[in-house]
């Protein structure tokens, strides 16, 4: 008899169904699995490499910056610049050191106080001695100032241009020129052209003048050439003076993102605000001719800062402080330990910090003891953050005595 065609075709045993079923759910959740994982790796790894990367940037322009602190154009001392701030003479555009830069916008501790360019400090003493009384003063250059983050005065009492300072992080100022001269001035040179309204040190490396330049790129202030050095050849540096701090927000007030920033001299187009972070500096807007301190806003995710000095004191006396006198900020510091903790600039749900952490002298951080007593969504994510401490050891070049 013949079997018909259809006699053949059989369909799956339903053992067989199950078991290929099973087979299949295996290999889903296998390559499920596998591209989770692959998936919170590349995440991990771009959070860590971004907090990486913003470190490094951070640490860089710090070291630099108080590597180079003190620099004053090949000059030894900040004692031989005439900073030409008592000048009143109306017709000299130099004199905008100290009119057009007005205290109002300058970072001192209030509206009459300068900062810019006080490249010098002074302590006085009294001793009685047989019933004569004698008062010592003592003069320094200020090339570094610096304020630990244990101290008993707000940031605001030293420098008023920072706010929203976060607070248990440590905040450094330096003064320096750049390491670069921006336009030498040739004995057969019959003019420079610079950046209209910016500061510079017009020096020979002997002696030097603070000038600011005039209202067009080759128009010079009227008494460059009855300042010091009277005769070419000398350079034009541009003054760089620079306060670095941690801010509580990054973009915007509030976005809970900690960041380094450093408050920049704005020479010209400086546009004020009722918060002092606010504040903006643009060539093309604003006063052509006013200036101010304005925030430039460097690496995200920079929890804390903390600074350790290496002090000499003597050829036999080396020490490491975090509250250096201001007089041992200019003359005796030699080296600085720079340290940083990192956090990611956003949080990972499925990862929980439970290291602790110590930078400098700040004590031991550890996120997972940290409770939000608001309970907002942003504070709950503390341990949910990537962190790391990096740090390095700088040397201070430019020591020098008045």
């Amino acid at each position: 008899m013949r079997r018909s065609f259809t006699d053949h075709q059989r369909g799956l045993t339903l053992v067989e169904l199950m078991i290929s079923l099973t087979l299949g759910l295996i290999l889903v959740t296998a390559v499920a699995t596998l591209f989770i994982y692959s998936n919170r790796n590349n995440r991990q790894s771009e959070l860590l490499n971004g907090m990486q990367d913003q470190a490094r940037f951070a640490l860089s322009q710090l070291s630099r910056d108080i590597t180079m602190a003190g620099y004053w154009g090949g000059m030894s001392s900040a004692g031989l610049i005439r900073p030409n701030l008592n000048n009143t003479i109306v017709t000299d555009d130099d004199s905008t050191a100290s009119t057009a830069f007005g205290t109002s916008s300058d970072c001192g501790i209030n509206a009459t106080t300068r900062w810019a360019f006080e490249l010098t400090a002074k302590a006085s003493s009294t001793q009685t001695t047989n019933g004569v009384t004698t008062t010592t003063v003592t003069t320094w250059p200020s090339r570094l100032e610096f304020r630990n983050q244990d101290a008993s005065s707000t940031v605001a009492s030293q420098w008023r241009c920072i706010g929203n300072h976060r607070s248990g992080t440590d905040v450094v100022a330096m003064r320096r020129v750049a390491a670069q001269v921006t336009a030498t001035r040739s004995a057969s040179a019959t003019s420079e052209t610079l950046r209209p309204y910016h500061y510079y040190l017009k020096t020979n490396g002997l002696v030097g003048t603070m000038i600011r330049w005039g209202s067009s790129p080759t128009t010079p202030p009227s008494d460059t050439l009855t300042e010091e050095p009277l005769s070419a050849p000398y350079g034009f540096y541009r003054y760089v003076p620079r306060i670095y701090y941690v801010r509580n927000y990054a973009r915007t007030a509030g976005d809970g993102i900690p960041t380094l920033c450093r408050k920049e001299l704005c020479s010209s187009g400086y546009s004020a605000g009722s918060d002092s972070e606010n504040g903006s500096c643009s060539a093309g807007g604003g006063n052509a001719s006013a200036s101010g301190f304005y925030s430039e806003c460097l690496a995200e995710g920079v929890e804390d800062m903390q600074i350790v000095w290496g002090i000499r004191s003597s050829e036999d006396s080396f020490r490491y402080t975090s509250t250096p006198s201001a007089q041992e900020l200019a003359e005796n510091v030699t080296t600085a330990q720079i340290f940083l903790r990192m956090r990611s600039v956003q949080s990972d749900p499925l990862y929980r910090d439970l290291k602790s952490y110590t930078a400098g002298d700040s004590g031991t951080y550890t996120p997972s003891s940290i409770t939000d007593p608001s309970g907002t969504a942003e504070a709950d994510k503390t341990v949910h953050f990537y962190r790391r401490i990096y740090s390095t050891t700088v040397y201070v070049r430019n020591p020098s005595r008045l």
